[in-house]
């Protein structure tokens, strides 16, 4: 007498779990990605080294200004004219005047360029600017 259920080999259908996994590191590519590009640092910039230039954590909201050695400036990777960013700082003072902006500037860019910036955010109202440096350690060498 045989006591056991017959085995069956035909499938019932997909199987889901490959799918879901697949699912999964897609959706965490995809957070990663968000997340590093959320961080706004052109790479092509080189900014100079300070003894307190340790990498501080970043705030929601903050507006960084990326001037390249030619005094280009670039806003959320988008190349910008003066009377560009200075309607844009006005539009974010009527928004938050105490919006924080942060420039990025090259080593090798010229003093005049991030004056430029200054006097911009001067203009707008904009007075929360800070300069962003990098750790002695993190210097390239000569």
């Amino acid at each position: 007498m045989n006591f056991r259920a017959p085995h069956h080999t035909e499938a019932h259908g997909m199987n889901l779990v490959p799918l879901i996994d697949v699912l999964l590191i897609l959706l965490i590519f995809f957070i990663v990605t968000f997340s590093m590009s959320q961080r706004e640092k052109d790479l092509n910039i080189s900014v100079p080294a300070a003894d307190s230039g340790a990498p501080k954590d970043r705030q929601i909201g903050e507006i960084v200004i990326n001037i390249a050695r030619d005094g280009s400036f670039k806003v959320n990777t988008q190349m910008l004219t003066d009377e560009q960013l200075g309607q844009r700082f006005k539009d974010i003072f009527a928004i938050n005047p105490k919006q924080a902006i942060i420039i990025r500037a090259d080593e090798e860019t010229v003093y005049k360029n991030m004056f430029r910036v200054l006097d911009l955010c001067y203009q707008a109202g904009l007075y929360h600017v800070s300069f962003a440096s990098r750790s002695p350690a993190s210097a390239p060498a000569p």
